[in-house]
């Protein structure tokens, strides 16, 4: 289903592009709300909830991007770790 990348274990790259594949509609969906608040008046009712969602979906956005950062941190800590040679054992 997904590569690895050279250097990196198959999970960490599988769980980034799986958190990329997410993010995209979630990107699509959030412009879609930000247009939505651009054309309603500030007095409407239903201006403060569609704000909210905005608001929640950027929660949602950075939590994905935070997750692959740890992601991307873990895999090139294993990728340091597979390198480092091994001391015999006596």
């Amino acid at each position: 289903m997904y590569q690895k990348e050279a250097g990196s274990p198959v999970y960490y790259e599988n769980l980034r592009q799986v958190l990329h594949e997410l993010a995209q509609p979630l990107a699509t969906v959030t412009g879609l709300v930000d247009l939505m608040l651009l054309e309603l008046d500030e007095q409407d009712k239903m201006y403060q909830e569609v704000q909210l969602i905005s608001q929640q979906l950027e929660k949602v956005m950075q939590i994905i991007g935070e997750i692959r950062q740890i992601a991307r941190e873990a895999a090139d800590r294993e990728a340091i770790t597979l390198k480092l040679p091994q001391a015999p054992l006596s």
